[in-house]
């Protein structure tokens, strides 16, 4: 198989997963939702994602750890009335975590926060932290949000992210930005991404995306829904940004779940020390198969 086709298999295969968890939630019983799996350098897993909490039910980004990827203890509240984590490891050290900022109310937008260490993230304790202003829907109304960062220089110097804005206030549609020197924004739409998984007859909304690297091949997903207010009709896609094109990624569970959003992929070191993909998801009961619904993880080990 080519690398490429190891990677896809071991995303499409949650059935054969080396580990699989149904209905993630972390030791305090808080649902794991969108999360996001990182090494931690002193050994063992960081673990990002958001859950409805407080009065109001307002969403919390959350941190916890683990050192089996399975079980994990929930440490800290990285951000308070924000979903959508996204988080980076930086090749200098430190972390780069992505939100979407606001919502119960408030139009949503894309924060960036960084932590220099390991301990500065267990604090909740951000040295610098940017709030992206509205740049393709109106700076009142309407959401940019569910971040996803595509690359970032060791110095932070410059940051791509992928983003949604919900376009003309009907559907959620791609967007790419750029901060440069953490403290200037530009970005654009990305309608080349929207015609690749609109192919597919995705007329709701175009969210979430991610992508992971493993001998030097790259795979990057994105969901879409196939009918605008349709949970069930969720789905993942692969995109090719090269040749501008997309191909659903048919995902294998144990009893038949068919609906899924957020995707999440990560290539790290396995308990067993030995390289694996790690994805997450979010199955929508909608499109649940018994027992299945809630955020999803699994990973599977790599050949060599």
């Amino acid at each position: 198989m080519t690398t490429e086709a190891i990677l896809v298999d071991a995303i499409t295969d949650a059935a054969g997963a080396t580990a699989v968890r149904y209905g993630l939630h972390d030791d305090r019983g808080v649902s794991m939702d969108t999360v996001k799996v990182a090494e931690h350098p002193g050994g063992g897993y960081l673990a990002v994602y958001h859950s409805r909490s407080g009065r109001g039910r307002a969403f919390r980004v959350y941190l916890a750890t683990s050192s089996d990827l399975l079980t994990w203890r929930q440490r800290a509240v990285l951000d308070r009335d924000a979903s959508q984590p996204m988080l980076t490891a930086l090749a200098g050290g430190g972390f780069l975590l992505a939100v979407e900022a606001g919502g119960a109310g408030r139009p949503a937008w894309v924060r960036l926060s960084h932590f220099p260490d390991a301990g500065s993230l267990l604090a909740a304790r951000p040295a610098r932290t940017f709030d992206a202003p509205h740049t393709l829907v109106p700076p009142d109304r309407l959401a940019e949000g569910t971040p996803h960062i595509a690359a970032a220089a060791a110095d932070l110097s410059t940051v791509d992210v992928g983003f949604h804005y919900h376009r003309d206030g009907i559907v959620d549609r791609q967007g790419r930005g750029r901060l440069t020197g953490f403290r200037s924004w530009q970005a654009a739409a990305d309608p080349v991404a929207d015609k690749a998984i609109e192919a597919f007859d995705v007329r709701g909304n175009i969210g979430g995306r991610d992508d992971a690297e493993w001998n030097g091949t790259r795979v990057t997903l994105i969901e879409g829904q196939l009918r605008r207010g349709d949970w069930g009709s969720w789905r993942v896609f692969r995109y090719d940004r090269a040749s501008g094109t997309a191909q659903p990624v048919p995902i294998r569970t144990h009893r038949g779940s068919v609906a899924f959003g957020n995707p999440k992929i990560t290539v790290l070191r396995a308990p067993s020390g030995r390289t694996a993909l790690l994805a997450t998801m979010f199955v929508f009961a909608e499109g649940a198969g018994l027992g299945e619904a809630g955020p999803l993880l699994y990973y599977r080990e790599l050949p060599g």
